[in-house]
């Protein structure tokens, strides 16, 4: 059988430890699971294109509303979907049972249900599927638990899209804080920078897009270098001969920044909010998409500003392997 099914009886055990204890051994109880979103698609699949998917808090940002008898979920990972199901139009809140031989919602039959999985641009003009609520919990009319597995094909293919959704709104699983800074991490070559002061430097391959294969060194001789920061969301421009302008934004598990390693970052604001995101761009020049890191030396405040910054990064333009990787030192 496939992988999904067989964890149904892993999930339903989970729904029953919290609900009232399961496979009870005398050891007292089970810790909850953390809220997850794990998808299977058979190759052929057009929405999941073959892959297997697996979301935490941890790793992404999953978002249930329930209205009525409408379920709406949200993953927001390195990948992005929205599911919709929606019970027959006589249920007025999400209730355990089957609901099958669905279509895609909006499109439904109101007395049957519907249903829809969507996301990376990617969405069914037809299909045909079911949905399973083995477990859910309100608190007068605020759903707060929910486990859920559907299934959908597109277009009347054979073709499967399995899903599973466990959900407790008081998970307190976040994503982690950055990590300790590789020794080996590219750093400007001795003498490059200046010893004091304030600087921007780059360094681009050649081949490099942003960059254009150049070096480049701004101080406050020869440019104006503007740094500000909100929260976790760092910007920093230089105007100069030659514009720039970074932003920076931490995962959302904290909120100012910190000292540290930010890897697999990918382009601001379309970037994974658990992980962060990265951006930077001048003359006229922006990537499509990216993938970089971002590594912070040093990070002072007093009180809630920003007063002092040392700070690394590397980005790669859409898919390349020629990087932009450039130094920032500043201090107000």
């Amino acid at each position: 059988m496939r992988a999904m099914r067989n964890l149904r009886e892993a999930v339903l055990c989970v729904a029953a430890v919290v609900m009232a204890g399961c496979g009870d051994s005398g050891t007292g109880p089970v810790a909850p699971e953390p809220n997850f979103v794990r998808l299977e698609s058979d190759p052929g699949d057009f929405i999941g294109q073959g892959r297997n998917y697996n979301y935490t808090s941890a790793n992404a940002v999953i978002s249930v509303t329930a209205i009525g008898g409408h379920l709406s979920l949200r993953v927001d990972g390195d990948e992005s979907w929205t599911g919709e199901f929606r019970m027959p139009s006589g249920a007025a809140r999400i209730q355990p049972g089957t609901y099958a031989n669905l279509d895609r919602y909006p499109f439904h039959d109101p007395a049957e249900g519907g249903l829809s999985w969507s996301g990376e641009g990617r969405g069914c003009n037809t299909l045909v599927g079911s949905f399973t609520v083995d477990s859910v919990q309100y608190s007068g009319d605020t759903l707060t638990a929910i486990d859920l597995r559907f299934a959908q094909r597109c277009e009347g293919a054979a073709y499967v899209l399995d899903g599973t959704v466990h959900w407790r709104r008081g998970d307190t699983t976040r994503p982690p804080g950055p990590a300790a800074i590789p020794a080996s991490l590219w750093r400007p070559p001795p003498g490059s920078t200046p010893v004091n002061g304030n600087f921007l430097y780059l360094a681009s391959d050649a081949g490099d897009f942003i960059g254009q294969g150049q070096t480049y060194t701004y101080t406050p001789a020869n440019a104006a270098i503007t740094v500000s920061s909100s929260g976790g969301r760092l910007t920093f421009s230089v105007d100069a001969a030659q514009d720039w302008i970074a932003d920076f934004q931490t995962m959302n598990a904290i909120t100012r920044l910190q000292v540290g390693y930010y890897p697999d970052l990918s382009r601001f604001p379309f970037h994974n909010p658990a992980k962060g995101g990265f951006d930077f761009s001048g003359g006229g020049r922006g990537c499509n998409t990216l993938s970089g890191w971002v590594a912070i030396d040093r990070a002072t405040y007093s009180g809630n500003t920003l007063t002092g910054l040392e700070m690394r990064f590397e980005q790669h333009c859409d898919g390349v392997t020629p990087a932009l990787r450039g130094a920032i030192r500043w201090n107000a």
